[in-house]
Formats: C-alpha cells, sequence, structure tokens
C-alpha cells in the first residue's frame, strides 16, 4: 500500500529531529499508572498550503520522543499499521471519522488508543488539535494547543500522557523554546503601490523605502518576506488622512499581507486635511428651482444624524415644504438638532433673501433667489460647527 507523503514522517528529516530532541536534553516525565499501545496516524495541514507541510513531520517528530520516554506507553510499529490498513483495504486519512472501524483497526493492531489530528498555521503561530479514540469502548477525547516552540508540542504530549496513563508529566522545559516556523527559504513577495500624492516618503515596517511619484505611476516594493508588512506615507505636516468620528490627524497607514511569490496591489488616497474636513462639515447641500406653472410645490425630508468627536449620535433632521402661492414662493423649513429647534417662513416680495442662523452646533445656510423672472431658487447648506478647516494646527 502506497501511504501518503504528508504522513511518512519516518524519514531522514524526522530521524535528525528526534536525534537533536535526544542530544538536548530536554527534561523528560515518567509515568507509572495504567500501560497502553498507542498508534499515531498523522495530521492534517489545514491550510491546504504545501509551505506548511513540514510542520507535520515537526510536530509528529516532538510528538512521538516524548511518548517513547514514557515507561508505560508503547507505540504501535507503523509498518504493522500500514499492514492492517492494507489488509482491510482502508485509508489513513479520517480514519478516526468512523469510530466502529477505527476501533476494529486499533483492536487488530493491538493498540489501546488511536491519534490523528490536525493544525492551522496563523502567521505567527499555530493551532494543534488531536483526536484520542479509546478502542476499548469507541469514545473520543479532544486535545488542543496554541503557540509557536517545541515547548507548544512537549506541552501538548503532557496532556496526552496524562490522558492515556492517569499521571502527569513535564516534557516542556528552556531548550524547547525554538520556534518550529521557519519560513526562511520562502521565496519573497512584492507589492505593486499606487498613491495619489507626490513626494511623500514611503516607509515599509518603519524603513525609508522611496518616494511616492504620484498619479498613476505605481512604486514596486520588492524583496518582502512571507508575512504582514506595514507601509506609512509622511507626506507633511498637512496631509494623510483623519480617523473619524475621533478626528485623529495621522499619517496613511496600512498592514498589507504578502504571499510567497505573489505580487498585491495596494492603493493610496491622500488629501490635505483642511479638503477632508470641509467634506465632513457639510451634512446637506441641495439646490432647487420653484418656477410657476412648472415647479408649484416641493417637499423635502432628511435625517441628517452624525457620530460627533466622541462618538455620539447628534439627532439632526430638515424638512422643507415650498409651493407658489398667488405667483410668490412660501418657504417653510425647519431643523431639529440635538434637542434644539428652528423654523423659517420664507415669504414676501424681496427678490433675494439669506438666512445664517446657528441650531446647536449646526449650521444653516439659506438662500432665495429670483432668477430671469422665470423662478425662484432655493440654496440650503448645512454644516456641523464641532469642526472646522485649520483644525490640525490646533
Amino acid at each position: 500500500m502506497n501511504t501518503c507523503p504528508s504522513v511518512r514522517f519516518f524519514d531522514k528529516a524526522l530521524m535528525s529531529l528526534i536525534l537533536l530532541l535526544l542530544l538536548s536534553g530536554v527534561p523528560a516525565g515518567v509515568a507509572h499508572a495504567q500501560s497502553g499501545k498507542v498508534a499515531v496516524l498523522g495530521l492534517e495541514n489545514l491550510n491546504r498550503d504545501p509551505r506548511y507541510d513540514y510542520l507535520e513531520g515537526m510536530i509528529i517528530g516532538v510528538l512521538m520522543y516524548d511518548l517513547i520516554r514514557v515507561d508505560d506507553i508503547d507505540l504501535v510499529e507503523r509498518a504493522r499499521l500500514d499492514r492492517i490498513l492494507e489488509e482491510q483495504q482502508l485509508r489513513l486519512t479520517g480514519l478516526l471519522n468512523d469510530a466502529d472501524t477505527a476501533k476494529q483497526v486499533g483492536q487488530l493492531a493491538g493498540a489501546d488508543a488511536l491519534i490523528e489530528g490536525d493544525y492551522a498555521f496563523l502567521g505567527q503561530e499555530m493551532i494543534i488539535n488531536l483526536r484520542v479514540l479509546r478502542t476499548a469502548d469507541g469514545t473520543t477525547i479532544p486535545i488542543s494547543v496554541r503557540g509557536y516552540t517545541e515547548n507548544t508540542v512537549h506541552n501538548l504530549a503532557e496532556q496526552l500522557v496524562e490522558e492515556l496513563t492517569g499521571t502527569p508529566v513535564i516534557f516542556a522545559g528552556i531548550e524547547g523554546e525554538r520556534s518550529l516556523l521557519s519560513l526562511s527559504d520562502e521565496e519573497p513577495g512584492s507589492i505593486e503601490f499606487y498613491c495619489n500624492f507626490q513626494q511623500g516618503e514611503i516607509l515599509v515596517d518603519e524603513e525609508f523605502y522611496g518616494y511616492t511619484p504620484g498619479g498613476t505611476v505605481p512604486t514596486l516594493l520588492e524583496d518582502l518576506s512571507p508575512g504582514e508588512h506595514t507601509i506609512r506615507v509622511d507626506a507633511g505636516n498637512n496631509f494623510g488622512e483623519i480617523e473619524w468620528p475621533q478626528v485623529i490627524f495621522k499619517d496613511w497607514e496600512r498592514t498589507v499581507a504578502v504571499k510567497a511569490g505573489r505580487k498585491s496591489v495596494v492603493r493610496a488616497e491622500i488629501y490635505h486635511y483642511n479638503d477632508q474636513l470641509y467634506r465632513a462639515m457639510g451634512l446637506y447641500r441641495e439646490n432647487w428651482r420653484l418656477e410657476p406653472g412648472v415647479t408649484d410645490s416641493i417637499e423635502v425630508v432628511e435625517d441628517l444624524s452624525f457620530q460627533d468627536r466622541s462618538g455620539r449620535t447628534v439627532p439632526v433632521y430638515f424638512s422643507m415644504s415650498a409651493s407658489v402661492q398667488g405667483e410668490r414662493p412660501v418657504i417653510l423649513m425647519r431643523i431639529e438638532a440635538d434637542g434644539e429647534s428652528r423654523e423659517w417662513n420664507v415669504q414676501g416680495k424681496e427678490d433675494e433673501v439669506e438666512i445664517e442662523e446657528r441650531v446647536g452646533i449646526i449650521e444653516a445656510d439659506i438662500e432665495r433667489d429670483w432668477y430671469s423672472n422665470q423662478y425662484w431658487s432655493i440654496d440650503v447648506s448645512i454644516w456641523r460647527r464641532d469642526i472646522r478647516q485649520n483644525l490640525h494646527h490646533e
């Protein structure tokens, strides 16, 4: 029977690892309780990324090294297990999903427990999950750990031994702080970086990389190791981005995940703080034509609520009713803002009317004009006044 490469852990790399562990002097634990034979089946790489397949051999190597140091645990020979699987025409992967079949295989192999599991690589660490099936009654016990060093696997082995024998042991030690995660041999990636701003300093992980050319010309950030990298653009004291609703002025900055041998595309939009503040100040801007015989009436209701700098929602509502009566406009407006309200009745014979009034932290600018003896123009702008231009210099 041909076994899957992902479960062939008795290779040179594994034996080298076990030899390294034997020479490292990791503290051993000795258990003297119930005895048992154990068969280690394999681990599944949940990332489905072949770059992390090597972790299976590393994890199983450390795990088996710990198990063989326990007097009351014996490991079932892999060749014996493979022979039974071949005779039963079974596959190793997912064997524990069928408890009855796994129980039968374990009993044929003389194993008191079958162990399989999976792992997931999270970028800085890994999660390892084991499932222990007791062949006597078919019960399954889950065990999990999270980390990135040899001690992570030693801790897993400690839980496993205590579950199998009932006796606590200690395998973890100072030497076990060595990382199992090695990505040094991976092909570097790159980022194609676009920025509308010119002559901004590009910093990758706080290291100066160059200047932004602006427009549609990208800057290629090359030879980046796989993983997360932080890109920041220092555009001076007046340009960057604003964190809302607190209104915090800062450089444009993003964390980008770089994949081995792949190119990512990132776009940065950087504007003057005053431009961003001006856009945020304007809650509402609209213009209407009130033309006799064409547009005789207008009805408007708008919810303009926003979050202030503390994150509190400020309720703001605007309504307008405009009509032509006797060839003259009658315009009724109302603004409610954070518990305060104002009403305006804009009518009469004047060709031009201008109103500028505050309602709490809201300002309303209203204009009505008579154009070309044909129609009335109505302009309404509503502003929040808890922010203002040049706030970044205060």
